[in-house]
């Protein structure tokens, strides 16, 4: 069995009602949440009352939280104050998962890496500070992961040697094939079983084009192999959530929400198709 969710990430220029009304209506029953709509944070962690509004929409919409978005939170030099409420974010809406980062390898993207020394240095930190995150982590029962995104994450050899680094059952691997391959330029039926056994969830975005070339189309329709993907991922006896983050392609935008609720829709077909054709039987 899959849980196929959705991020709000597509509506991030919309209500946070109105991304999960476009959610609900395109088909999906787990949302992924945690980014900002309309340039509010959510949940406003200042605001006491956030997390029960947020509990009664999903309820309204039909939807099951299964990710809680946490990179900010959990960055190194951030208060552990914001982690720890981090964490009882999650906890109240049942979610399982924090999804973070790795570390920023540029100074600019794609042509101006960080030194050596500098991405050590920055690098450094973030494993001691995600020690000291898995320890909460342990003591909420929640797995924080990470997921591709240069860095210190950026192709699945960097996010094992960080995640051997910080040493916790706790801190686990999210895959992002878009991401490697926009990123990094390598294909990830290639990349991926070298993290597979620590493989928690999936981000379900598809890259078209060369290395740095900002088009990310409805899965199934850019360069990804997310057949070959699904077909490796249930060989190793994967049972985490599958994610849809983006699938606006090269579009400029502005999106209506009508267009979004198209996409994501059209993502979710084409990524129950290819599911099945790996040879999962349920998807949910």
């Amino acid at each position: 069995m899959v849980k196929l969710a959705c991020m709000t990430l597509p509506y991030r220029n919309e209500s946070l009602e109105r991304a999960l009304e476009g959610i609900s209506r395109a088909g999906y029953r787990y949302v992924s949440l945690g980014l900002p709509h309309e340039g509010i944070e959510v949940p406003e962690e200042d605001d006491s009352t956030a997390l029960g509004r947020l509990v009664t929409l999903c309820e309204r919409y039909g939807l099951e939280p299964v990710c809680l978005v946490g990179t900010n939170q959990l960055a190194p030099g951030q208060p552990i104050e914001r982690a720890r409420r981090r964490f009882e974010a999650a906890k109240v809406l049942g979610v399982k998962e924090i999804l973070s980062l790795g570390t920023w390898g540029y100074h600019q993207f794609p042509d101006s890496p960080l030194p050596e020394e500098e991405l050590t240095r920055t690098n450094n930190r973030f494993v001691t500070r995600f020690r000291e995150i898995a320890e909460w982590a342990e003591r909420y029962g929640i797995t924080v992961t990470l997921k591709p995104h240069t860095g210190n994450t950026a192709t699945a050899v960097h996010l094992k040697q960080t995640l051997e680094a910080i040493g916790s059952d706790f801190v686990q691997a999210c895959y992002d094939p878009g991401n490697v391959h926009y990123y990094e330029g390598i294909r990830s039926e290639e990349d991926m079983p070298i993290i597979i056994e620590r493989l928690y969830s999936f981000i379900a975005k598809d890259h078209r084009g060369a290395r740095a070339n900002a088009d990310f189309p409805v899965p199934g329709e850019g360069d990804v192999r997310f057949t070959d993907l699904f077909r490796q991922m249930k060989e190793a006896g994967f049972t985490g959530s599958v994610q849809v983050e983006r699938a606006d392609g090269a579009h400029p935008g502005p999106w209506s929400p009508e267009e979004l609720d198209e996409q994501i829709r059209k993502a979710r077909t084409s990524l129950e198709s290819m599911l099945k054709e790996a040879g999962w039987s349920e998807v949910l």
